[in-house]
């Protein structure tokens, strides 16, 4: 299954040699058992005349998860980005960063970008990792969802600072969550909160002109800001970012009845370890899930915009 899911991706890009090399690399991490692919089946769930993806994976139902801090203070902590293993490497970034295929993967090419330095999941992101961000998004021919998973309520499951990125579904031209805030239109240059999303979150508009280390630090910075100002400086939150928008979304606990929820949730993509679990999330829905994972929706959003530049 593993082969067949990568070859039906692999088929649909243009390839460019980043393309090649990470095809290759997970060719073999598969082949010598470093790489677990784990089989899913994918449902499409209606709201607000948006589908979102929920995803069914029973394995996950026998991996433990623990928090960052967590698995920090265990005395059988063992980092698994420091050092990496040499198997799922795909290279080295801008001599700060890795790249990584993710050692447990649902979708084939799930990359990781891990600072090559130990720096505690959760920090802010610099320049330097929008660097390592950008050498990879722009050297792959297939749209990546980049996200991160920031604070002990995020999701988050490892210590050591690293962002995922995940080929966009063929079936979406952008992530759910984020097409439903593009909805209002959202100005360049500021800071934007939706009344479209039932749920707290600060979100900038990209174009050209955004696409560099400078300019994406920036418009994280001033979502950060915001989000920050809102709440807390040690609040927990998930980003998003697309090649059109950079979101970032406030939390208030990781899970909601059993389902836990990261970056690649409140993007609109769930995951479901149980067949209650399923259940559960079609009667009560992925936006009301994410409403009870979230922050409630800040008063008047539709005119909360905030320039930067």
């Amino acid at each position: 299954m593993a082969k067949a899911a990568a070859t039906k991706l692999a088929t649909t890009m243009a390839k460019t040699p980043l393309d090649t090399l990470v095809q290759a690399r997970y060719a073999d991490a598969i082949a010598q058992g470093a790489l677990l692919f784990t089989d899913s089946t994918v449902s499409l769930q209606t709201e607000q005349d948006v589908n979102f993806e929920v995803r069914y994976v029973p394995a996950l139902a026998k991996k433990p998860s623990s928090k960052p801090r967590e698995k920090l203070m265990s005395s059988d902590f063992v980092n698994p980005f420091l050092p990496f293993d040499q198997r799922l490497h795909v290279k080295s970034l801008c001599g700060s960063h890795q790249l990584l295929l993710n050692k447990y993967c649902v979708v084939p090419y799930h990359l990781l970008i891990t600072t090559a330095e130990f720096r505690q999941q959760g920090e802010p992101l610099t320049e330097s990792d929008f660097a390592a961000v950008l050498a990879t998004t722009s050297s792959l021919s297939r749209p990546q969802i980049v996200f991160y998973n920031s604070g002990e309520e995020s999701g988050a499951s490892q210590p050591h600072k690293h962002m995922q990125l995940l080929p966009m579904p063929e079936y979406l031209d952008a992530p759910p969550t984020v097409g439903m805030w593009m909805r209002s239109t959202p100005k360049l240059g500021h800071t934007h909160v939706s009344c479209d999303l039932p749920f707290a979150h600060f979100g900038v508009r990209l174009d050209s002109s955004c696409a560099s280390p400078s300019g994406l630090a920036a418009a994280y910075s001033a979502a950060l800001k915001d989000l920050t100002s809102a709440y807390s400086k040690s609040a927990s939150y998930n980003m998003v970012l697309t090649s059109t928008a950079l979101m970032l979304f406030p939390r208030r606990c990781n899970s909601w009845e059993g389902i836990s929820i990261n970056s690649l949730g409140f993007a609109g993509l769930v995951l479901c370890k149980t067949t209650a679990e399923l259940d559960l999330v079609k009667q009560l829905g992925v936006l009301n899930l994410l409403a009870n994972v979230g922050h409630p929706a800040l008063p008047n959003a539709s005119s909360a915009t905030q320039a930067f530049a």
